[in-house]
């Protein structure tokens, strides 16, 4: 499983850097659904993730009102991109916030499957 990352180039160019290096593990990208750009820009820079110009400006312009309406879609292209570049699983890093993760799952067609939590 991966860090999280804001461009989809960024997974498939380390994806294929593994697979060159003859890594044949699965590779799952992890996805931060982001709660709120002011806080996402932190865990970054904890976390050392690269902050993108186009991510902050696009924040800026959206405002605090366009702020969550902004992150869905980012994290809705992002999925689906990754999607389309063949990766069949995703981790979302809720961080025990599931509302946003939840929408995107809909966007994208996933529904839950309560059965995989479930103790035998």
């Amino acid at each position: 499983m991966t860090q999280f990352f804001f461009s989809p180039d960024t997974y498939f160019r380390f994806r294929d850097q593994c697979v060159a290096a003859g890594i044949a593990a699965p590779i799952i990208p992890g996805i931060l659904p982001i709660q709120g750009w002011a806080g996402t820009k932190r865990f970054a820079a904890r976390c050392g993730t690269t902050v993108p110009q186009w991510a902050d400006e696009a924040f800026a312009r959206a405002g605090k009102e366009g702020e969550a309406s902004l992150a869905l879609d980012l994290c809705i292209d992002l999925s689906e991109k990754l999607i389309a570049g063949g990766v069949d699983r995703l981790h979302f890093y809720t961080l025990n916030k599931p509302d946003l993760t939840t929408k995107v799952c809909a966007a994208l067609g996933i529904v839950p499957n309560p059965g995989l939590n479930k103790v035998a």
